[in-house]
């Protein structure tokens, strides 16, 4: 064998060695990085497992959280409706009444009314009212007096100069010497008031002056007939019932609500004899009212209809086969006057007066008193013989 063919076989050996190392590496390496493959697929099929437990987890908290969300939806409606409720029953609680601050604030303008009748000495109360120069009270208190001072809260006497009244509302008005350096009270609006809201009283029973006493409003639009003294008895409408209790003295001071406003002038109490706890102060719109008008005009000229009139009682709404006992009932018409022209009989059942329900005979006598003059035109609504009927009444001035 020649030396140039053993050259060439060791080349070849040699060559053959270094690729049969080469194929084992590369054989290895295969190897590895399908072992590497392999074991990146078990983590990416692990990852993926782990996704799906984690979405699993989202989609079972997402479901949660919603009906969380709805619960706590539901209990902010309830508390809402509940905010609600509890909003509507603090506004029903009756409101309270502050009756020192009241009386603090309104103190400087109630009055003492002192006056002499024959001889004898006799006590009342009032206020100022629409300025300074003009005192209101009950005309029953200045009824016959032929001497009238009033003595303001600080003691000061003020000579009253003139004296206008109105005896169908039993209301007063004294014009004083010289005006009071104190404010007029605040009128409120009688219409408004709620039964058994809070009142004070303020005035002088038995001589005792600046007594206040507190209750409630019982009632309104009543309508009854008082002693006015001397034998004068007067029906007097548009009347405030409440239980502040008031005595002899009271009469002509205010009637006050919680806002420190006058909702009525005090007039009159339920005979001692009879019972307690029924007090009477004519409305804060009528005494506007008629006061207003002497203020302005120097007179008052009440409205007249010109009848008798009573409650239905049951037994008569049932002789006349009626369903109600809403209505007043005429029990007496005057000749020639507005009632007796326009129509009117005696046992007619008025229902209404321009078309404001008559519930009751106060009703009636309360519209013409807050609403109507001399000389207005006025259409009742009466029952008569079962038959309802409309008729026009022009009223009068009444002077009796």
């Amino acid at each position: 064998m020649s030396r140039k063919v053993i050259v060439l076989l060791v080349l070849l050996l040699v060559i053959i060695g270094l690729l049969g190392g080469y194929c084992f590496n590369l054989n290895k390496g295969i190897v590895a990085l399908t072992e590497l493959q392999t074991e990146t697929n078990n983590q990416i099929s692990n990852m993926q497992i782990s996704i799906n437990i984690l979405n699993s987890k989202v989609t079972s908290l997402k479901e949660e959280t919603a009906s969380q969300t709805a619960d706590i939806e539901g209990k902010i409606s309830t508390l809402g409706t509940n905010i609600e409720d509890i909003s509507t029953r603090i506004e029903d609680i009756p409101p309270t009444i502050d009756a020192e601050g009241l009386y603090q604030e309104v103190k400087g303008s109630v009055v003492e009314i002192i006056t002499e009748i024959r001889g004898e000495e006799a006590i009342g109360s009032g206020f100022v009212f629409h300025s300074g120069r003009y005192v209101v009270t009950a005309y029953h208190v200045v009824k016959g007096a032929n001497k009238v001072n009033v003595i303001l809260h600080d003691g000061t006497i003020s000579t009253v100069s003139r004296i206008i009244f109105c005896r169908y509302s039993d209301i007063a008005v004294l014009t004083l010497e010289h005006a009071a350096p104190v404010e007029p009270l605040t009128m409120g609006d009688s219409n408004a008031i709620a039964i058994g809201e809070p009142v004070i009283a303020i005035g002088s029973p038995f001589a005792l002056s600046e007594t206040v006493t507190s209750g409630i409003v019982s009632q309104r639009d009543r309508f009854i007939t008082i002693d006015l003294g001397e034998g004068e008895q007067r029906a007097v409408a548009n009347l405030i019932q409440c239980d502040a209790s008031v005595n002899f003295g009271n009469s002509g001071g205010p009637l006050i609500n919680a806002e420190g406003e006058v909702i009525g002038l005090v007039i009159a109490r339920i005979d001692p004899f009879e019972g307690d706890g029924i007090y009477y102060a004519v409305s804060s719109n009528k005494l506007n009212r008629v006061a207003g008008s002497i203020i302005d005009n120097g007179y008052f000229d009440y409205p007249w209809l010109g009848i008798g009139l009573a409650d239905v009682s049951p037994t008569e709404a049932l002789s006349r086969q009626l369903n109600t006992i809403s209505g007043a009932l005429v029990t007496e018409t005057m000749a020639g006057d507005p009632a007796a022209q326009a129509g009117v009989r005696v046992n007619d059942i008025i229902v209404a007066i321009d078309d404001t329900p008559v519930r009751k005979a106060a009703d009636l006598a309360s519209y013409l008193g807050e609403s109507k003059s001399p000389h207005d035109w006025v259409t009742l609504t009466i029952i008569r013989n079962g038959e309802k009927l409309e008729l026009s009444v022009q009223l009068a001035e009444r002077t009796s």
